[in-house]
């Protein structure tokens, strides 16, 4: 498992407390930065795209990643995750 969220690779797991919600598809920063910003994640229950600052990483754990807070349904609001509309983000792998 990575150490640092700039190394993750996609298929990474991602948890919401014990609650699998999906995977990494790719890590993103904003401009020329080197930082990881947002996360790509494949949410399973939605079947589609959506960006997660990193802001919002509580761990990394042999499993995965971990995200703050202990219920799924606290990220059921963010929208579809399309690349090309947001040309501000550079894939960092």
């Amino acid at each position: 498992m990575a150490k640092l969220l700039e190394d993750l690779e996609p298929g990474t797991a991602v948890f919401v407390g014990e609650a699998h919600v999906g995977e990494i598809r790719a890590v993103y920063a904003e401009g020329d930065a080197r930082r990881a910003d947002y996360l790509a994640v494949h949410w399973e229950s939605r079947d589609l795209d959506v960006l997660v600052a990193t802001s919002d990483v509580e761990t990394l754990e042999a499993r995965g990643v971990i995200l703050v807070g202990s219920e799924p349904e606290t990220y059921a609001t963010l929208p579809a995750f399309e690349e090309r509309r947001v040309p501000q983000l550079r894939k960092l792998h």
